[in-house]
């Protein structure tokens, strides 16, 4: 006898989408399932069709579509694909040539979006991948982008499928529209690339927590909807679920000329939902009013003006939006990690739209002689395959801060109040800071590999003893780079480090290689006049960090027990004896999202000195958030430590960046 399985569809987008029409071969006795569906709830954004009225809409299911049932067993597992002759109806009859048997069974919608990972604890892990790069569709998606999964453990009861991806809407206004050729949706988290499907307590869960060999989709924390496009109409971007810290939206014309809209705004993007962003005004003409400094953050606290300057480099006029698009992007990941994320009221931050007559940045044989010459503003330039010898024109950035920073030309600060992070138009891998005794300091980081995936490593060697070279050093393990956690980001980690470590805090590297200094010895930019490199300690004993953290080490751990990893670690500044570290791990070794204790405290002390206030250790204590999002938890699993490895395999590793310049004597 077949069987009849009612399977109730709950969702946010199954729409009129899926046309094609696909033959089912003749089978022998096919086992046949009925699909009621429709949507569950009365929440006005959980929706069953991509029309936007107030009354409940029905679902049709469309000749040839499909779902990829799975079934898994301690042994392995099975698939069938089951297909739908009906069209036009809210229940359609699903056949399939292959009887499934077993207790577990998860289901993906549509069938070729699928694969197999592998299976978890709550049943099978589905890979699918969310394309960065759409096709607009008025008033829908593409088709194949209302992706759905049930799991049941019963193949006889009913399944009720569920929209796995969040969409995005807007509509458009404006005689701009008409040439329009793209929209970009840019995140500051991942949003497309290939995701995990899986179910927990009965609802679908996806999202970029496991890695997959193979990747069918490279992860994009942007996503693009190419045109044609029409103004009053509804368009949607699918995306995996995410939270947001802002984000852009980069409209571009047949021409190539752009529109930037930048909001800061933190929103919640859920499975089955759709966030609308209402009618987005381009205007009559791409002609846009373009300010050169534009003032992005503004200071709200402090007695002093503590400010930052964001300078192109290498970005012709047409560029400029560009540039616009990876400053934001840029600072708001610095001021998403700790402390300047609880202290960003203290800052003010311009960006300065810079022109170029050439794109790029100049090509030098690395030691300084310039090969191949680009006419930039500020003459950045660094070798093809080496960074050694990246520079700019420092007198040009100190009298282009002296002439367009407003509180520099209005005589509350000097220019060398002022920190200058130089982004450049370039992919080449770098990164640099240059530092002076006096406190100014400028850094140079391209936006390099175009935003792709970088990883930095623990360093692969360490000393042995952590007090002194006597028993020589030894190589890092697996098991401790697990423990410490494998860390895998971009461009805007390198800034993190240059800028927000070395160039503003006044922090200096944390990393080692296998040289290193002689003895114990005084690390000289202690002695500067503003002090230098103070995250680090050229004694064993005392170390800066002492009196401070070590002496009531009790205190700070039972405010939470995570401060107990704090001590005198040997290998810093490059060498890997005579120097120590306060932490294992830190921002200034790896470039993860994660300052050390002890330099949490020290760019709080610089930050509230530059906005004239007092540093209070206890006033710093209840606010600090001791958090490394990129070390595991300490019992992780043999499978969470063979993951880590595997995502750490997907991009090529990178060398640490060179150590900042230290200049002793000013420029001007």
């Amino acid at each position: 006898m077949k069987r009849r399985i009612a399977l109730t569809f709950l969702g946010a987008l199954l729409l009129l989408a899926c046309t094609r029409e696909t033959p089912v071969s003749p089978v022998m006795e096919p086992e046949i399932h009925t699909i009621r569906a429709g949507f569950a709830g009365d929440d006005p954004l959980t929706r069953s069709r991509l029309s936007f009225e107030d009354t409940a809409a029905k679902v049709l299911w469309s000749r040839g579509d499909a779902f990829k049932m799975i079934r898994i067993s301690t042994t392995g597992y099975a698939g069938a694909v089951y297909t739908t002759q009906d069209d036009g109806v809210t229940e359609a009859t699903f056949t399939s040539d292959k009887t499934l048997s077993g207790s577990e069974f998860t289901c993906g919608y549509p069938a070729d979006v699928y694969r197999v990972g592998r299976k978890g604890e709550m049943g099978c892990i589905l890979i699918t991948p969310v394309p960065s790069v759409q096709q607009a569709v008025p008033g829908g998606v593409e088709e194949g982008l209302n992706r759905a999964a049930a799991y049941t453990t019963d193949v006889s009861a009913d399944l009720s499928f569920r929209n796995v991806l969040s969409f995005v809407r807007f509509r458009l206004e404006g005689a701009c529209v008409g040439t329009l050729e793209s929209v970009a949706f840019e995140a500051r988290t991942t949003v497309a690339g290939d995701a995990s499907v899986y179910f927990e307590d009965g609802e679908p869960r996806i999202d970029f927590s496991k890695n997959w060999s193979n990747p069918t989709v490279a992860r994009s924390t942007r996503i693009t909807l190419e045109g044609p496009f029409e103004e009053g109409k509804d368009y949607l971007m699918a995306m995996v679920p995410a939270s947001l810290n802002g984000f852009d939206l980069v409209f571009t014309g047949s021409g190539g000329e752009q529109i930037l809209k930048h909001s800061s705004k933190s929103l919640t993007l859920k499975s089955s939902r759709i966030t609308d962003f209402g009618t987005v005004r381009l205007g009559d003409t791409w002609e846009q009013d373009s300010p050169e400094t534009i003032e992005y953050m503004h200071q709200t606290r402090g007695s002093r003006k503590n400010v930052i300057c964001v300078l192109a480099e290498g970005f012709t006029a047409g560029e400029q939006t560009e540039f616009e698009r990876l400053a934001k992007s840029g600072i708001d990941y610095m001021f998403s990690v700790e402390p300047f994320k609880s202290y960003k009221d203290y800052f003010t931050v311009y960006l300065h739209r810079v022109v170029s007559n050439e794109s790029g940045a100049s090509v030098t044989d690395g030691d300084g002689n310039v090969v191949t010459a680009r006419d930039t503003y500020f003459g950045a330039g660094w070798g093809e395959s080496s960074y050694s010898d990246m520079r700019a024109d420092p007198a040009r950035i100190q009298e282009y801060l002296k002439t367009h920073c407003p509180e520099v030309m209005a005589g509350e600060l000097s220019y060398r109040d002022v920190p200058a992070l130089l982004i450049v138009n370039d992919e080449r891998y770098g990164g640099r800071c240059i530092s002076y005794s006096n406190g100014w300091a400028y850094c140079i980081v391209p936006y390099q590999y175009g935003g792709k995936t970088i990883r930095w490593s623990f360093p692969k060697y360490q000393a042995v003893n952590q007090e002194d070279d006597s028993e020589g050093y030894r190589e890092t393990t697996d098991e401790e780079r697990d423990a410490l956690g494998r860390h895998v980001g971009d461009w805007r980690n390198t800034l993190l480090h240059e800028f927000g470590g070395h160039c503003y805090s006044r922090l200096t590297d944390e990393y080692w290689n296998t040289s290193y200094v002689s003895g114990p010895a005084a690390i000289a930019g202690h002695s500067y006049q503003v002090p230098y490199a103070v995250n680090a300690s050229g004694y064993y004993d005392p170390v800066p960090w002492q009196e401070t953290l070590l002496d009531n080490l009790g205190e700070w751990e039972e405010v939470n027990p995570e401060y107990g990893r704090i001590g005198k670690y040997q290998g810093a500044t490059s060498s890997i004896y005579f120097r120590w570290r306060s932490e294992p791990v830190s921002c200034m070794i790896d470039n993860r999202p994660y300052f050390n204790t002890w330099s949490r405290i020290l760019i709080v002390r610089r930050i509230l000195e530059k906005a004239g206030e007092t540093f209070d250790l206890d006033a710093f204590r209840e606010k600090d958030v001791m958090y490394d999002p990129v070390r595991p938890v300490a019992d992780a699993t043999p499978a969470l430590r063979r993951q880590m490895r595997a995502q750490a395999a997907m991009v090529p590793e990178m060398p640490l960046l060179l150590p900042p310049v230290i200049v002793e004597e000013d420029v001007l």
